[in-house]
């Protein structure tokens, strides 16, 4: 078992249809892989405004197959007020483990609403990796996400296609 399949093991969450959710602000939730699958239709417009950043090299079709396999993992931002609930943003999340021991938790794509909506839950994504049992958390994402979470910077990518 990978540490994607783990994370998904180990974390329980309602179902975002259907559900009778309690009031309160913008959060982040783990969804099961049912959960996301569930959702796909909603969440695949969300993911579908970030893939032109993929330069080709990620689809909805490989995002949905990450899931069904149990290589990737959705959390959303979302408002669960019980009049209207709301998703701002969905976030495909990978782990990777390296022969160090470190784990890693992976933010490799995210799309949705303005980061204004919810860039101010980076903390809920510390703790939502902690209590995963990770060691670090890694976000590919665009320069303006720098103001929002307050991680080093460590490298920047460089992509030339060479077609």
């Amino acid at each position: 078992m990978n540490e994607v399949q783990e994370a998904e093991q180990s974390t329980v969450v309602p179902a975002v249809n259907g559900l009778a959710p309690e009031e309160g602000a913008t959060r982040l939730t783990l969804l099961s892989k049912d959960q996301a699958l569930a959702e796909w239709d909603v969440l695949s417009k969300m993911f579908n405004i970030a893939i032109p950043r993929t330069l080709g090299r990620v689809t909805l079709d490989t995002l949905k197959a990450n899931v069904e396999e149990g290589k990737g993992l959705v959390v959303i931002a979302w408002n669960p007020d019980p009049m209207a609930p709301v998703i701002h943003a969905a976030f495909m999340v990978e782990g990777d483990g390296y022969p160090s021991g470190k784990k890693v938790f992976s933010i490799s794509l995210c799309g949705g609403s303005d980061i204004s909506e919810w860039g101010h839950l980076y903390p809920q994504f510390r703790d939502m990796a902690s209590e995963l049992d990770f060691d670090q958390i890694q976000i590919t994402g665009r320069p303006g996400w720098a103001k929002f979470i307050g991680a080093k910077e460590v490298s920047r990518t460089f992509v030339e296609e060479l077609t």
